[in-house]
């Protein structure tokens, strides 16, 4: 938590900085950086993206500093940005991630006629395995691996325990995984990561 001092002046320390006070902002910036840093680390899990929100979160009150009056309580609102903040880092690394692997994937064309063919075949594999699952678990299987949803998303999406969608999601796996192992299309299961 920040030192008792800057809770005593916090609004003459708002008031400095909503008139540009450069001094005053380092003021809060010392108090307040390892404590948002603290609470970044703990959703992102990532030292390098909890740097990044943290920046973000004083850019913020650098660039908003005309409105720092308004703010009541400058500990919950600091803690509202630098939460808001790490939820927007994840949303961006998980789009980064999806958009990584959409490349990786494009940048690996069939090599001739007989890897389009066989990648015909294992895509039809697959699209019967997955066609042959439970209606449940079909949904389930497109929510998570086509949608990118986390099983906690998709038990409160269909109103379904979290361990009853984690179980269905590993049935749904394993039964794809028998199918392809019974096709001969062991590689499958590895280009896939089922």
């Amino acid at each position: 938590m920040p030192p008792e001092p800057l809770h005593t002046n916090e609004t003459a320390l708002l008031q400095r900085i909503a008139e540009g006070d450069e001094q005053a902002f380092s003021t809060l910036f010392a108090a307040w950086a390892t404590p948002l840093a603290a609470i970044a680390m703990k959703i992102l899990k990532n030292g390098y993206a909890r740097q990044e929100v943290v920046q973000e979160v004083f850019i913020k009150v650098w660039l908003y500093r005309d409105k720092l009056d308004k703010v009541e309580n400058l500990g919950a609102w600091l803690r509202k940005i630098t939460v808001n903040q790490s939820l927007l880092a994840l949303q961006r690394h998980a789009a980064n991630d999806k958009r990584l692997e959409a490349i990786q994937i494009t940048q690996h064309p069939p090599i001739d006629n007989t890897s389009a063919i066989e990648l015909k075949e294992i895509r039809r594999l697959v699209h019967e395995a997955i066609e042959s699952l439970p209606q449940q678990r079909k949904i389930i299987y497109h929510l998570n691996r086509v949608e990118g949803k986390t099983t906690r998303e998709i038990a409160e999406e269909l109103q379904l325990s979290h361990g009853y969608v984690r179980n269905a999601l590993s049935a749904a796996l394993a039964s794809i995984r028998e199918r392809l192992t019974a096709s001969g299309m062991l590689i499958l299961m590895f280009l896939l990561h089922l």
